[in-house]
């Protein structure tokens, strides 16, 4: 009976997880004070000591941008996160010269929108408010 049970278990863990060639996103969009929602100029998003992108020298060169925070079109930021989302993010605005205009902490809930659980899978877009007083 055990060698059954053996069989089954690794028959089922048998199956191979595809690669991650997925990544997840976080959606920002700012809002309070609508002068200084218009100044901000780049966001820093941090998840423990790591800031993407470095802060906060890079909000003179805001301009160029970085890969995985963007402006986009509607006015909105775009995060990149890759495959594995992180638990709770820092985000930090800044103006052209690089003085920071907000600060906010996030704890995230994601939702796997695909793949499985022992695989893992792409999550939902999480959309975040963030505060400019």
């Amino acid at each position: 009976m055990a060698f059954i049970i053996g069989a089954i278990v690794i028959d089922r863990d048998s199956g191979a997880c595809p690669p991650n060639n997925w990544h997840n996103h976080i959606a920002l969009t700012l809002a309070g004070n609508q002068s200084r929602v218009d100044e901000a100029a780049a966001i820093t998003a941090c998840t423990g000591t790591r800031c993407i992108p470095p802060a906060p020298t890079f909000a003179k060169n805001a301009s160029a941008g970085a890969g995985l925070l963007a402006r986009q079109d509607d006015g909105s930021w775009l995060y990149t996160v890759g495959s594995v989302p992180p638990s709770s993010v820092t985000f930090r605005t800044f103006d052209v010269a690089g003085n920071q205009l907000s600060q906010q902490s996030n704890v995230l809930n994601w939702t796997r929108v695909g793949g499985t659980e022992q695989c893992g899978g792409p999550m939902g877009t999480m959309h975040v408010v963030v505060r400019v007083p």
